[in-house]
């Protein structure tokens, strides 16, 4: 249903926010909170632009949400035209006020994150390494690229911390400067990535499209879609594991502690990329 064309313009007249449940206990609490104190890795919820009101009820997944018997959590799940239909029908009752050329940037907790959740979307990821003090131009570059059909979920976007990404480049192969705009292709597990193009900060923005859209074609040409389930099973083979920022596992019985079930810390090796 994600990858449905009908399921991406419809998100498009909403602000879609992706929490990094695994980054973040300040998110986990927040998915708590849509799933009545229990902690699972998916939730979903339409609220109001005030961002409290709750429109819908909240469950795991849109269609449990806006399924075929009515919103709220014991929806029956629906198909993918019910969640369009109920989406639709929701952003009739709202006319935006912005513009998209003032839109919110992505930004992650870290770098390392950036290259993990790029590799498991598989997408390139443009990464800026700036100093602070030049990151507010820098957006206002960047805003009307992102806005722009041609690369709306085309890639993702990370501005790099002196406070955690000090040694990005440690990782990457074919790095020709320390800032920058960097292209960088991340390998399969997300560990390790290569530079695909490489601006100066003072790169116009049609330089800097011209050299996303390049890589972005050598990119397609070239990148095979992974089968999940043999993701996962070359990853455990390979010792792969992903360390968040919070512990991995899910609290279903909702007694504030993660269940971790015939496994104990040693769940979640193998997982792969892109479980922020």
């Amino acid at each position: 249903m994600f990858s449905q064309k009908e399921f991406i313009e419809a998100t498009r007249q909403f602000v879609c926010v992706r929490l990094e449940s695994y980054e973040s206990k300040e998110h986990q609490d927040l998915v708590r909170s849509f799933l009545n104190g229990r902690f699972e890795n998916t939730a979903f919820c339409i609220l109001a632009p005030d961002g409290e009101e709750r429109l819908t009820g909240s469950s795991r997944s849109p269609a449990m949400v806006l399924g075929s018997s009515g919103r709220g959590p014991q929806a029956a799940p629906g198909s993918s035209n019910d969640v369009v239909d109920g989406m639709n029908q929701i952003a009739r009752s709202y006319r935006p006020k912005g513009v998209d050329e003032q839109m919110t940037l992505q930004d992650f907790h870290t770098f390392r994150q950036a290259l993990n959740v790029a590799s498991g979307d598989q997408r390139l990821l443009l990464f800026v390494a700036a100093p602070d003090s030049e990151k507010s131009r820098i957006r206002k570059v960047l805003q009307p690229i992102f806005a722009s059909g041609e690369f709306t979920g085309r890639y993702h976007l990370d501005f790099g911390s002196s406070a955690t990404d000090a040694n990005w480049s440690d990782v990457i192969e074919k790095t020709s400067a320390k800032t920058g705009y960097v292209i960088i292709r991340a390998d399969e597990f997300g560990q390790t990535g290569e530079v695909m193009g490489q601006l100066p900060l003072t790169a116009s923005a049609e330089n800097l499209k011209t050299a996303l859209l390049a890589a972005n074609e050598r990119f397609a040409e070239t990148e095979e879609r992974k089968v999940y389930s043999e993701h996962v099973q070359e990853g455990r083979r390979e010792d792969i594991f992903f360390e968040g920022g919070m512990p991995y596992g899910e609290d279903r019985d909702g007694d504030g502690e993660i269940d971790h079930v015939g496994g104990g810390k040693g769940k979640g090796k193998g997982k792969g990329p892109g479980r922020p």
